[in-house]
């Protein structure tokens, strides 16, 4: 029996939730606000906590940005319950704190618990995954240090070829390659899979303004935001220059925008370069000022796609209008946001 943590401040709030949930199976844990709930998260730890957004004592996005940096709660899936309409700036944000989903008050209770049901599934998923991750980690160490002197130097010279050596994300000829295997196990297990494509806007032109020096610089902090903002089973990529990608297994259409969503967000309200290398306070205010298109391409989605090329030529198309539509923008291939 799955095990839901449901937190608001308002007690017939907690009965309607505990009865409906009660009814589906879950066994419901309560707390009435955001403080309780985080110490209940982690000595009971529920495989899903549900978050009335505004409570006294700490509120829902406090709460949830607090469960999402502690290692013993940071992997449980998050819903947050709002009774006030929320923007797309506003959930952006909320995602980049860490929630999984948002849900308008009043809630249909179907939806409701459809969505954590998703989120269960989505959350056996990954774990399964990051076993498995885990397992072949495993054998590829032991496989290392089984192999001799000559087969070590090739296979140094292959790792090699798989790092970008500016940045320390994965190179693009290793992008094509899991690329192609993340896609054919999305296949074989039938799950889906999203791919994003960063450009940094106008970074030729930073280029020429502040220069390749600088440029460097500002492209290693980059690649490391977008590290710091992807998920452990997310495969981060430098294609060339100031065009990143990243492949998202186990995500769907709406994971891959809010994912996609979170990345723009972060590189844009980011600072890149300190006073000690460029002491002019209005030329460090440009480079505040950096921006990001993003396309996102998924499968399975609106447009069916037949090889791990044209998932990439999808999320290209999206990026493409990303930057022709004014830039700072995230488009999907089959949906404009």
């Amino acid at each position: 029996m799955h095990k839901i943590l449901v937190v608001d401040d308002n007690q017939d709030m907690v009965d309607t939730l505990e009865r409906l949930l009660s009814f589906y199976q879950f066994n419901v844990v309560k707390a009435l606000n955001g403080k309780e709930a985080v110490d209940i998260a982690v000595d009971e730890q529920p495989d899903i906590i549900i978050l009335d957004a505004h409570m006294p004592v700490m509120d829902g996005f406090t709460a949830c940005k607090k469960l999402k940096s502690m290692k013993r709660t940071e992997e449980i899936p998050v819903v947050i319950l709002t009774a006030k309409y929320v923007d797309a700036e506003s959930r952006a944000s909320g995602f980049e704190l860490g929630a999984d989903d948002y849900l308008l008050k009043p809630f249909n209770s179907k939806e409701l618990v459809n969505r954590i049901k998703t989120l269960l599934k989505k959350s056996q998923v990954m774990k399964a995954l990051k076993r498995e991750n885990v397992e072949l980690a495993k054998k590829q160490k032991q496989m290392f240090r089984d192999l001799d002197h000559a087969r070590k130097t090739n296979l140094t010279h292959a790792e090699n070829l798989a790092i970008d050596h500016l940045t320390g994300l994965y190179s693009k000829q290793y992008f094509w390659t899991r690329l192609r295997e993340e896609y054919n196990r999305a296949l074989r297990y039938d799950h889906g899979i999203s791919l994003i494509l960063i450009d940094i806007d106008s970074f030729g032109r930073f280029n020429e303004v502040y220069g390749h020096q600088i440029g460097d610089y500002v492209l290693m902090k980059m690649a490391n935001i977008i590290l710091n903002n992807t998920r452990v089973s997310d495969i981060v990529c430098r294609i060339e220059g100031a065009y990143f990608a990243v492949i998202l297994p186990q995500t769907d259409v709406q994971g891959g925008f809010f994912e996609a969503e979170r990345l723009r967000v972060s590189l844009n309200k980011s600072n890149y370069v300190d006073e000690f290398l460029i002491g002019s306070r209005r030329r460090r205010n440009e480079i505040k000022q950096v921006t990001a298109s993003i396309g996102v391409a998924t499968h399975p989605g609106e447009i069916s796609v037949n090889s791990e090329k044209e998932l990439f030529d999808l999320a290209k198309k999206a990026l493409d209008r990303a930057k022709t539509s004014g830039k700072n923008k995230t488009f999907t291939f089959a949906k404009e946001v």
